[in-house]
């Protein structure tokens, strides 16, 4: 009005002149951070529409569509180029993508600390519609979520999900609006699956029974397969729709395991609490594994584990939700049965034997899942969950290293490991919760080495370490009883490590110095298991 230009300031919230005269001011740019909230220790940085829209762009490609399911990607992006989308969503987006940026404006801050700085924002604009529950809400919980969990926090992870439950309950989002669109009634369904997983996993981190929050609502029968879901245009929604005849329905099929996993986490700490005896345990087991038999069965030919269907998926731009399908079942079998890895048991017993190479079968297959995702393009699981279920695929591997006499399945149980071991060391800087989860194999590893203990020992810290993966446990007490029987103590325990594990010896291993490439340790016949997995560790974690 007074004909003068607009002098923007730097941090991008309009001008000088505009703010003498609190007008509003049309430099103002919703999209900028300029300084840092209270307590992130001095992190400041000048943050652009361009870098907002690159970690938007990240959120999409890492963490969207892998642990939930809820937001339409082409019309979140029509409204961050309108101005409009969601800041709580864009902070909490960004808190989470923020690490796997390669922009030089995060040049000298760790990749797991440059997340701070827009989960204070995020948290700061959620607190004003703390009571004023809406889709947006949910949805921003869900994703501050988890972010806490990222972090190692469980505590405040729970409560956040917890927070988005009861919104969802207090809308009563299983109650599908019948006016809204297409897209947005399928945003409802996806969103509710989505405060389902996210508030089952949380309960169990904190060692809490997960609560039902069905209502009613069947999660498995979303309207839209993964495909039609992604591709819809915002604009042309209205109206009636035809599901194609191969649908992807990858996460409808994921809601169906959810109550398996919950059944199997509370058995395996009533177990390591002695609420029920291991035959207890094995009894229901036996009914969790035949609902997980017939989800396997019922998947469509288009969907099941093979290279050709991942390549198709690939295709489809839903690598990472396939491999992420396929590693979560795998993952809830190898807690089913890892019970039977406990040396107490009597594995004369043909059962039991059975039982424990199904343990080590979805293991194996869930390293092989991870070497498809750090192979095949777009396929990366580069998220903190998955890197515990490394973290529990890799000790069974070492169960193998321990007592296995046969020559295969030694060879195999290193080359997994140290598999596992290289995807651990290229997620570990992203995310703190995997970082500790690592040490935590440390201190696995050397209840192993103690010939006194039995590591498999279904304890409490036991039953925590393998089902809780954003949680602290203690340190473990090497108390755990010894194999009953003197002649089963004989030859698993001592002997074997004896065998096996002779890394006292020094000419029988070599340096880290010596040798700073795993793939030559790993075909080193002179270097001993032990050895092996000591020099894998150390470089772990260092």
């Amino acid at each position: 009005m007074r004909k003068k230009r607009c002098s923007p300031v730097g941090d991008g919230h309009g001008c000088e002149l505009c703010r003498s005269l609190s007008i509003p001011c049309g430099l103002d740019d919703p999209y900028s951070v300029s300084s840092p909230s209270p307590g992130l220790q001095g992190i400041t940085m000048q943050t652009s529409r361009e870098v907002f829209h690159d970690l938007v762009l990240l959120y999409f490609r890492f963490i969207h569509n892998v642990i939930h399911t809820m937001i339409h990607e082409a019309s979140f992006m029509h409204q961050f180029k309108e101005g409009t989308a969601s800041m709580i969503h864009v902070y909490a987006m960004c808190a989470l993508a923020a690490r796997f940026s390669d922009n030089p404006v995060f040049h000298g801050i760790a990749r797991g600390s440059r997340g701070s700085i827009y989960i204070s924002e995020a948290v700061r604009l959620i607190q004003q519609s703390i009571i004023i529950p809406s889709l947006e809400s949910m949805q921003g919980l869900i994703l501050i979520g988890y972010y806490y969990g990222g972090e190692g926090d469980g505590k405040a992870k729970h409560i956040y999900t917890g927070l988005a439950r009861l919104h969802a309950e207090t809308l009563s989002l299983w109650e599908i609006p019948k006016d809204g669109s297409l897209l947005s009634q399928e945003e409802h369904r996806r969103t509710w699956l989505s405060v389902n997983i996210a508030s089952d996993w949380s309960a169990i981190d904190i060692s809490v029974e997960p609560i039902s929050l069905n209502h009613g609502l069947e999660v498995d029968l979303l309207k839209f397969d993964d495909i039609a879901f992604q591709s819809l245009d915002p604009g042309l929604v209205q109206g009636t729709y035809s599901s194609p005849s191969s649908p992807y329905n990858m996460w409808a099929y994921m809601a169906r395991t959810l109550g398996i996993f919950n059944r199997t986490s509370v058995l395996l700490r009533q177990m390591s609490q002695g609420l029920i005896s291991f035959d207890d345990y094995c009894q229901e087991a036996v009914v969790l594994e035949d609902r997980l038999d017939e989800w396997e069965k019922s998947l469509p030919p288009n969907l099941r584990y093979t290279t050709e269907n991942i390549m198709s998926a690939v295709k489809q731009r839903l690598g990472r939700t396939f491999l992420a399908m396929h590693i979560g079942y795998h993952h809830f079998r190898q807690i089913l049965f890892f019970p039977s890895l406990d040396a107490r048991r009597d594995h004369d017993n043909t059962k039991l034997t059975k039982i424990a190479s199904q343990c080590k079968r979805s293991a194996n297959i869930i390293s092989d899942i991870l070497q498809h995702s750090t192979d095949i393009e777009n396929c990366d699981l580069n998220c903190f969950i998955y890197g515990h279920i490394a973290v529990i695929s890799s000790c069974v591997h070492l169960h193998t290293l321990l007592l296995s006499d046969k020559p295969e399945a030694l060879s195999m149980a290193r080359q997994w490991l140290l598999l596992n071991f290289k995807y651990l060391m290229g997620i570990k800087s992203y995310w703190p919760v995997v970082e500790h989860s690592v040490a935590r194999l440390r201190k696995f590893q050397n209840c192993c080495q103690d010939s006194a203990s039995d590591p498999f020992v279904l304890d409490n810290w036991m039953a925590r370490f393998v089902t809780e993966h954003t949680s602290y446990p203690s340190e473990r007490q090497n108390s755990a009883s010894k194999p009953s029987d003197p002649g089963l103590q004989n030859t698993t325990a001592r002997s074997i490590y004896a065998e096996l594990y002779a890394s006292d010896h020094p000419d029988n291993a070599k340096t880290g110095s010596d040798v700073d490439d795993l793939s030559h340790l790993l075909y080193d016949q002179q270097v001993t298991t032990e050895a092996l997995v000591n020099h894998a560790l150390d470089w772990l974690l260092e």
